[in-house]
C-alpha cells in the first residue's frame, strides 16, 4: 500500500488531536483557536514554499471548506467529548464518496462501497455507548463538519496536479484572512499552560502536518480508497485509551472496531492481493 507512509503518522497524530483541541478551546473561542492554528500553519508552509501561493477559484473554495470544517469541529467540541467528536466526524466517508462522484466523476468500486457500509456500521456501534449525554446541537455541528471535511478532501484530490506545499500554504493563508474577519464575532481568550500546549500540538502536528499528510494520501489515491482508511483513527484512539488509562471498551465497541477493520480490509482487498 503506497500511502502507508502517510497513513501511519496521520492516524497516530489525529488520534490525539481531539484531546489537545478540547483543552485549548476550553480557554479560547473556536475562532481565536483556529486563527492561531491557521496563522502558524501558514507560516510553516509559506516558509517552505518561499512565499509562493496559488489564488484561483478552486483554491479559494478549498480554503473556505477547510476553514468552515475547522470552525464547526471546534464549536462541536464545546458540546461533545473528544471521543464523541471522533465518532461523529467519521461519518465523513458517507459524504466524500458521492461528492467525489459528482465533482471528479470517481466511481467507487463495489468492494469500496461495501467496505464503507460495513466500516460505518462499526462507527455506529462504537458510538452507541457514547450517546448518553450527547447534545443534539453539538452532534449536528460535528456532522456538518464531516460534510465540509468531505468537500475539502475532494478539492485536495481535484488539485492533485499542484504542489501540495503551495496548496496548503495558500489554503491556510486564505483561511487566516477569513478567520481574522470573523474574530470580532467571538474573540475571548484566557491563556494558560493547557491552552499553549493544545495550540502547539494542534497547529503543528495536528495542523500543518496532518493536513499535509491527508493531502498526500488523497493526491496518491482515489477518494473512496482513502476515506475508508480514516476508520483507523477510532480504532487507534481506543487502543491508546486502553494503554494509557486502562479504559476497557464495551463489547459492542469491540465489535464496532472489528467492523471498522473489516470494512478497511474489504475496501482494500484488491490492493492487498495485487
Amino acid at each position: 500500500m503506497k500511502i502507508l507512509k502517510y497513513l501511519l503518522p496521520y492516524v497516530t497524530i489525529t488520534s490525539f488531536n481531539y484531546y489537545f483541541a478540547k483543552d485549548a478551546i476550553t480557554f479560547s473561542s473556536p475562532i481565536f483557536f483556529n486563527l492561531i492554528r491557521y496563522v502558524i500553519s501558514s507560516i510553516i508552509f509559506l516558509s517552505i514554499s518561499r512565499g509562493k501561493i496559488i489564488f484561483n477559484r478552486d483554491v479559494i473554495q478549498l480554503a473556505v471548506y477547510t476553514t468552515v470544517s475547522s470552525l464547526l469541529w471546534a464549536y462541536g467540541l464545546l458540546y461533545v467529548s473528544p471521543a464523541e467528536s471522533a465518532v461523529l466526524s467519521y461519518t465523513m466517508p458517507l459524504f466524500s464518496i458521492p461528492i467525489s462522484f459528482i465533482i471528479l466523476l470517481e466511481r467507487p468500486a463495489v468492494l469500496e462501497i461495501v467496505g464503507v457500509v460495513i466500516g460505518f456500521s462499526g462507527v455506529i456501534l462504537y458510538g452507541l455507548p457514547l450517546v448518553h449525554g450527547l447534545t443534539l446541537f453539538g452532534s449536528i455541528i460535528t456532522i456538518v463538519n464531516a460534510l465540509f471535511w468531505g468537500l475539502f478532501t475532494v478539492f485536495y484530490r481535484k488539485l492533485k496536479g499542484y504542489d501540495p506545499i503551495t496548496v496548503n500554504a495558500s489554503q491556510f493563508s486564505i483561511g487566516s484572512i477569513i478567520l481574522a474577519l470573523l474574530l470580532p464575532i467571538h474573540h475571548n481568550i484566557d491563556p494558560n499552560p493547557e491552552f499553549y500546549i493544545g495550540i502547539a500540538y494542534t497547529s503543528t502536528l495536528g495542523g500543518a502536518i496532518s493536513f499535509f499528510l491527508w493531502n498526500m494520501m488523497v493526491k496518491a489515491e482515489k477518494i473512496p480508497k482513502v476515506t475508508v482508511l480514516s476508520f483507523s483513527v477510532p480504532i487507534l484512539t481506543t487502543l491508546v485509551e486502553f494503554l494509557l488509562y486502562h479504559v476497557l471498551p464495551f463489547p459492542i465497541q469491540l465489535f464496532g472496531i472489528f467492523l471498522m477493520f473489516l470494512g478497511i480490509l474489504i475496501s482494500r482487498s484488491r490492493t492487498l492481493l495485487s
